[in-house]
């Protein structure tokens, strides 16, 4: 005698202890500052990768430019001001919070961003975003 399944009912179950999952590993990747996810995970939301930073990739740009070219190098979602900082200054640029979110918000203010805020204290580049 065959059983009724509800597979609708199996998948939405098994999506949504895919997302708590996808979640928990988010915060983990966070707290331990690296990446285990391996693979896409279809329909997940998109991880933040490591860019591999030189301790000269950064030198020569100013701090908008920089920011700029790091935020192309890691792609979404957006950024700190301490994150972008931290890049800049492991890529050979010193920069302090306080500066890079001063820059920063001038770009985003003036007549051809380089940059644009996505959030209070996020950062991303304006093709990312609609207008």
């Amino acid at each position: 005698m065959a059983e009724n399944i509800d597979y609708k009912g199996v998948l939405e179950d098994l999506k949504a202890k895919r997302a708590a999952l996808d979640v928990a590993i988010q915060a983990l990747e966070a707290i331990s500052g690296e990446s285990f996810s391996a693979l896409p995970i279809p329909g997940a939301r998109p991880q933040r990768r490591e860019a591999e930073i030189q301790y000269d990739t950064f030198v020569g740009l100013n701090v908008v430019d920089a920011a700029a070219r790091y935020l192309e190098m890691v792609g979404r979602p957006a950024r700190t001001v301490e994150e972008i900082t931290n890049a800049l200054n492991r890529g050979g640029l010193p920069a302090r919070p306080g500066s890079v979110q001063t820059l920063l918000s001038r770009s985003h203010n003036g007549p051809n961003p380089v940059v644009r805020r996505a959030g209070r204290g996020t950062w991303g580049l304006p093709s990312w975003y609609s207008s």
